[in-house]
C-alpha cells in the first residue's frame, strides 16, 4: 500500500519533528517498510503537497489539529479516498481526544500503520476570508465564532512554549481581560436565533482547546453538528463557570444554549473573526453543512 508520511516539524514548538526523527519515524519503518516523507515548511504546505498527490492509499498526519486539517482537506480536494493515519503530537490534539486515541507513540503507529478503519463527518464550511473573498474548507473537529476563535488567535501568535491546555488557559485570561460579547445570528434547522455571544462553537468532536469538552453530546459519525453557545453574561459569573467546560458540565448553565442541526449559518453586523480546528482562517459569514460518513481514519 503506497503510504505518505506528512510531518509538521514545528508542531508543538518543535517537538514533533524531534520525536519523530529519534522516535515515530523508525516505528512506521519497522511496520510499513518504505514510504513517502513530506515535511513540511509552513502553513497551507500539508494541504497543497497531498491536494497535488492524489495517488496515495495511506496519508499519516504527524502533528497537531492543525496539521491534520490540512491534510484532511488534501485528501478531499484530491478525491483520493486515501485512508488517514493520526500521530497526534500537536499542542491541543483534540480530534485524537474526541475519537480516544491515545498519546502514546508506539500505539498511534500501530492504528496508523494498521488496517481497521472507520468513517467519520465532516463540515464544508463557507467562509469570507481576511481579504474579503468567499472560501470553503472542511473542518474535522470544530469551528468556532468570537472570543474562542480570538483566544485561538492569541495563543496562536503567543511565543510562551507550554502544554496546548496551558497556552490556552493563559491567552483566555489575557483576552477575558478586554472582551466584550459579538452580536450573532445564526440559522439552523429549527429556527432562527439572536443574542450576544462571547462565542458560539460548532462541534464533530468534543474538544477544543487542548481538553476543553465544549460539546460533551457531539459524536463524530452522526451526521450532526453540534451548537453550544455561550451568552451574555457577568465576566465574575463566566469566571466562576469557566472550570465546568473541562468535564462538560456546562451545557446546564441557564445562559448556554445547546441546538443540534444538519446545517447552520451564522452572521454578524459586525467583523468577527472565526477558527477551524485550532487555525483562525478568516471572518463571518460562514455556512456549515455535515458531509456524512466522508472521511476514511485509521482506527483502533
Amino acid at each position: 500500500m503506497k503510504t505518505l508520511v506528512v510531518v509538521n516539524p514545528n508542531a508543538s514548538h518543535g517537538e514533533s519533528g524531534k520525536d519523530f526523527e529519534t522516535t515515530v519515524k523508525g516505528m512506521i519503518r519497522e511496520r510499513l517498510g518504505n514510504f513517502d516523507l513530506h515535511v513540511t515548511t509552513g502553513q497551507g504546505d500539508a494541504m497543497s503537497f497531498v491536494s497535488d498527490h492524489g495517488d496515495y492509499e495511506r496519508i499519516i498526519s504527524v502533528g497537531g489539529d492543525g496539521t491534520l486539517n490540512e491534510v484532511v482537506n488534501g485528501i478531499m480536494n484530491s478525491q483520493s479516498g486515501a485512508m488517514l493515519g493520526m500521530i497526534a503530537v500537536g499542542s491541543g490534539n483534540d480530534f485524537a481526544r474526541s475519537i480516544g486515541l491515545t498519546r502514546n507513540y508506539g500505539k498511534m503507529v500501530d492504528i496508523a500503520c494498521g488496517n481497521k478503519t472507520r468513517y467519520v463527518d465532516l463540515f464544508e464550511v463557507r467562509y469570507r476570508t481576511f481579504s474579503g473573498e468567499k472560501a470553503a474548507r472542511f473542518a474535522v473537529n470544530v469551528v468556532g465564532a468570537g472570543f474562542d476563535a480570538a483566544v485561538t488567535n492569541r495563543m496562536n501568535r503567543s511565543r510562551f512554549k507550554t502544554s496546548g491546555k496551558m497556552a490556552y488557559l493563559l491567552s483566555f485570561l489575557i483576552e477575558f481581560l478586554t472582551t466584550r460579547t459579538y452580536k450573532l445570528n445564526y440559522t439552523i434547522d429549527g429556527g432562527e436565533f439572536s443574542d450576544r455571544y462571547y462565542f458560539l462553537t460548532m462541534g464533530n468532536g468534543n474538544y477544543f482547546g487542548g481538553g476543553m469538552r465544549i460539546a460533551p453530546n457531539a459524536v463524530v459519525d452522526d451526521g450532526l453538528i453540534d451548537i453550544v453557545g455561550v451568552t451574555n453574561m457577568a465576566k465574575i459569573r463566566l469566571l466562576y463557570h469557566f472550570p465546568k467546560i473541562y468535564k462538560g458540565e456546562h451545557l446546564k448553565i441557564d445562559t448556554v444554549c445547546h441546538h443540534v442541526s444538519e446545517r447552520i449559518s451564522v452572521s454578524s453586523d459586525r467583523d468577527v473573526i472565526i477558527q477551524m480546528d485550532g487555525e483562525v482562517v478568516g471572518e463571518l459569514p460562514m455556512e456549515i453543512s455535515v458531509h456524512k460518513k466522508a472521511l476514511c481514519i485509521l482506527s483502533a
